[in-house]
């Protein structure tokens, strides 16, 4: 008597005819995912043009919008960390007054990279001067020497000589 399916599947694990079976299903399996995916792509490719276009255009001004505000929003945060720089004066001011202790002369400018200089001597106030010219040399300069009272004894103006 010859074996039947069950008795194959008991013993000797799956028939010829079993395996062959199994095949087929799948073959048929596949070609039915093949049928629905084109089925599928042609419902996608008819959707109109005009609303995908549309949709695009969207998502572009939507993201377009999103960087203009980001764009803006940090520019405002980086100029309240780090402020842009003051407008430089190309006119240097110097002031050359006595000192309180009678000992010399102080050079005061905001030019200057220390604060106020010290000159002592019979030349202080040329000296002065002549360092202040020097310092100016690429820029213009307006030199104001004071007296004790605070009044104007000379002012003295240099005009930038320094050349490329």
């Amino acid at each position: 008597m010859p074996p039947t399916r069950i008795q194959d599947r008991k013993h000797s694990g799956y028939g010829t005819r079993s395996t062959l079976d199994r095949i087929e299903i799948a073959l048929a399996t596949a070609h039915r995912w093949q049928t629905i995916a084109k089925l599928r792509w042609r419902m996608i490719a008819k959707l109109p043009a005009a609303l995908l276009l549309r949709v695009v255009s969207q998502t572009t001004m939507a993201f377009s919008h999103c960087y203009a505000s980001l764009e803006s929003f940090l520019k405002a945060k980086w100029h309240m960390i780090r402020p842009p720089a003051p407008p430089t004066i190309s006119t240097h001011v110097y002031e050359v007054r006595p000192r309180a202790d009678k000992r010399g002369v102080d050079l005061i400018s905001d030019a200057l990279p220390f604060g106020a200089l010290w000159y002592a001597g019979p030349n202080a106030i040329n000296n002065a001067i002549g360092f202040a010219k020097f310092r100016s040399r690429s820029h213009e300069a307006v030199i104001c020497v004071y007296d004790e009272a605070g009044n104007v004894i000379a002012t003295h103006e240099h005009a930038g000589d320094f050349k490329e």
